[in-house]
């Protein structure tokens, strides 16, 4: 099977939602879009009876759940909990908030289940906020993972592979049951999925199948850096 690779740039077009990963891709976990808030302006304000993850790309503001604040900036990776009261604002007079917005399939499954904000009351439960920049890439790259609540994907900050590394070197690549849905924050690279190779660049969405053979490699000149999401079993799995 051949990848699925969207570039974020290309697609945008302003005051509309890149679909980067749809249904239509028949992906196993999760869906992907794109999306920019403009000074002033908010993301969707609703609530819903599935969750949100949320990664910050660029800019900063202000994350609503159930009439609450929470600080957020470029580098967060924001958990919100289903059936919460939530959008995303942002409060500062220039400069735009990009992010990716990744969800579970019933979400665009039943899309009518998603009530206008302020149309029933939250939970009242807090998300949960954690920037890159506060993990111990000595001890690992998980951004969110099931100890802090999620329960369908876990959230990876992939840190920055430098010019000439190349992932599972030995091996050739690795090959595991579950799926890797992927966005390139910065850099290009080689993904090699069953032998063939394929160039990605900063803004492209990627996913790859499960249980086929694939591997990264840096050929640039540049470091490349990721943030990953997979199934919430690939936690307790070794790979």
């Amino acid at each position: 099977m051949d990848p699925i690779i969207r570039n974020a740039y290309k697609m945008y077009k302003p005051g509309e939602t890149v679909r980067l990963v749809s249904l239509e891709d028949k992906p196993p976990t999760t869906t992907m879009t794109y999306s920019v808030i403009e000074p002033g302006k908010t993301s969707a304000h609703h609530i819903h009876p599935w969750e949100h993850e949320v990664y910050i790309l660029e800019g900063s503001g202000v994350l609503m759940c159930d009439g609450k604040e929470y600080p957020v900036r470029e580098g967060d990776g924001m958990f919100i909990p289903p059936n919460v009261d939530h959008y995303t604002l942002n409060n500062r007079s220039h400069g735009n908030i990009r992010r990716i917005e990744i969800n579970p399939l019933v979400a665009s499954q039943n899309r009518s289940a998603s009530k206008p904000g302020g149309s029933i009351k939250g939970s009242g439960k807090p998300p949960f906020i954690r920037n890159f920049r506060y993990l111990d890439m000595a001890k690992g790259h998980m951004l969110l993972s099931g100890k802090d609540g999620v329960p369908n994907y876990v959230m990876l900050y992939n840190g920055p592979m430098q010019p000439g590394a190349v992932s599972h070197r030995a091996e050739g690549g690795h090959t595991h049951p579950w799926e890797h849905l992927i966005y390139v924050l910065e850099g290009t690279g080689t993904l090699v999925v069953g032998g063939k190779s394929y160039k990605v660049t900063e803004g492209d969405a990627i996913l790859t199948p499960p249980n086929v053979k694939h591997q990264w490699k840096n050929e640039g000149n540049k470091p490349m850096l990721r943030v990953t999401f997979n199934p919430i079993a690939s936690e307790s799995a070794e790979h």
